[in-house]
């Protein structure tokens, strides 16, 4: 029986060996991973920094094996700068061409250096063009408006002209009894609901 016991103790301590150094292992693998990972960041660093250092030597004559790079590069410096720009423009804001700073688009001066800001000039001259062109338009509207209106008065009067003409003609003006305002039958001389005499 001791010895039976024996040799399970030692299986399960084999067992509990083998598990520990298992996990040892992996936890070594983990921390190795991760340290070739932070050694390609900075491989990867390394590369930035040369390709930077390549272009500020020799970005305005590069060899021609990297001139496609450095295009591409200021295609896509471009396209941001215009991007922040956008940006600025949407929040109001500009750069002051003296020194730099981020200030109000419509400020009439930089609140950094205290140069003038042309740009709020550009901005209050588009604004009074966008409000005359507003305003002209609107203006434009009121008179097609009121022109169509008098299109119809007048048209109106014409058909209401036309139609007493010929009612004077076919002598068909309608008459009405000025006692009970019941229609009077062309030729009759007294009404013939309440019995008043009809003026001619």
């Amino acid at each position: 029986m001791a010895s039976f016991l024996d040799k399970f103790a030692d299986k399960v301590n084999n067992i509990s060996n083998k598990v520990v150094e298992k996990t040892t292992s992996s936890t070594e693998n983990i921390r190795l991973s991760s340290s070739i990972k932070d050694e390609e960041r900075q491989i990867n660093e390394c590369y930035i920094a040369i390709g930077k250092k390549y272009r500020e030597m020799f970005g305005s004559n590069p060899a021609p094996e990297f001139a496609g790079f450095i295009s591409d590069i200021e295609k896509r410096e471009t396209l941001i700068n215009g991007y922040r720009s956008k940006i600025q423009q949407n929040k109001g804001r500009v750069n002051c061409t003296n020194c730099g700073a981020e200030i109000d688009a419509a400020a009439s001066f930089c609140d950094k250096c205290g140069s003038k800001n042309a740009f709020a000039e550009q901005i209050a001259r588009e604004k009074a063009e966008a409000q005359a062109k507003a305003d002209a338009k609107a203006q434009a509207t009121a008179n097609a408006d009121a022109q169509a209106q008098q299109n119809v008065t007048e048209q109106t009067q014409a058909d209401s002209t036309a139609q007493d003409s010929s009612a004077i003609e076919n002598n068909t003006v309608k008459k009405f009894c000025k006692n009970c305002g019941n229609e009077i039958i062309c030729g009759n001389v007294f009404c013939t609901n309440c019995g008043t005499r009809v003026d001619e």
